[in-house]
């Protein structure tokens, strides 16, 4: 699976949470089950990279994250700042707009981290310091490589930074479920919902695939996270068992695939140490066995005809 990784993402910023270091383990797993083509970023350019957050962010919010100087909005997101901190979020940034031109390349990447979709433009929250889902979006909108962008949020709580920064850019579509940060609605290039269980769960997800091609996204960011899983501390949706999960992955996956959608997946939340990561092994499983499910069914095809 090509993989965008940098072992700098990997940080002690919470002793409590496992968002910035729980990576590591995930992909140390992958890398031994021979999961994973790591592809690092070589042209990780820093005057470059902070000028692209500061399209996104407020530039005093960005300095204070890159110096820790205010403390309180350099932590605003909730973790302990350190330089090796600002250096990860840097690389990060950097890293995900690599994957994100990647996959344009590729159709399906990796990139496994957590940490964009509650962060607003002045300011960090729910342990996310910069959205580099909407930084590498509009990015890619700019350079006019892709004519529309969606990101499907599949943490268990809504991306309200998400919305916030892009709800009036009509080239932005938002697919969400997870627990309301923003409300329930649908409108032509949004969905929010908030499942309380299984059932529902998968009642709202079956509409991927009309707002798919409502939509018709040129580039898609799915956020595959774990903590809708049960047992999660922090989300936890009732039903969503290990194998619900997978079987959620799969979908949208496949999904994406049949429409030919270049993808790049993260992580985002999830809370339970073990568990997690054993749940973000199962994202990047089910990305390889989709992925080779496809390519076998297009080499079975029968050729058409010019």
């Amino acid at each position: 699976m090509v993989t965008v990784w940098n072992d700098l993402y990997d940080t002690q910023a919470s002793e409590t949470l496992l968002s910035t270091h729980k990576a590591k383990r995930v992909v140390d797993a992958a890398r031994a089950l021979g999961l994973l083509d790591i592809r690092p970023d070589q042209d990780f350019d820093r005057e470059m990279v902070i000028a692209d957050i500061c399209r996104v962010h407020d530039p005093r919010y960005v300095q204070a994250v890159l110096t820790g100087t205010p403390r309180r909005l350099a932590e605003s997101q909730g973790f302990t700042w350190s330089p090796a901190f600002a250096e990860s979020v840097l690389r990060i940034w950097s890293g995900h707009l690599m994957a994100c031109r990647l996959a344009l390349e590729e159709g399906l990447v990796l990139h496994p981290v957590s940490g964009a979709h509650h962060a607003r433009r002045e300011t960090g929250s729910g342990f996310c310091s910069w959205n580099f889902l909407v930084g590498a979006g509009t990015r890619m909108l700019s350079d006019g490589v892709v004519k529309r962008v969606a990101v499907i949020d599949l943490d268990a709580h809504q991306g309200d930074g998400t919305f916030s920064l892009t709800k009036r850019d009509r080239d932005f579509c938002i697919f969400d479920l997870g627990a309301n940060w923003v409300g329930v609605f649908e409108n032509q290039r949004h969905l929010f919902a908030d499942p309380a269980d299984r059932q529902a769960y998968f009642r709202e997800l079956a509409k991927l695939p009309a707002w798919l091609d409502r939509v018709r996204p040129d580039l898609v960011q799915y956020q595959a996270g774990m903590d809708p899983f049960e047992q999660d501390p922090v989300g936890g949706i009732p039903g969503m068992t290990e194998t619900a999960l997978r079987e959620r992955d799969g979908f949208v996956i496949h999904e994406l695939r049949t429409r030919g959608i270049p993808t790049v997946v993260n992580f985002a939340g999830g809370y339970r140490p073990g568990a997690t990561e054993q749940l973000h092994l199962g994202t990047i499983e089910t990305m390889a066995a989709m992925s080779g499910v496809l390519a076998r069914e297009r080499a079975s095809r029968p050729a058409e005809r010019p």
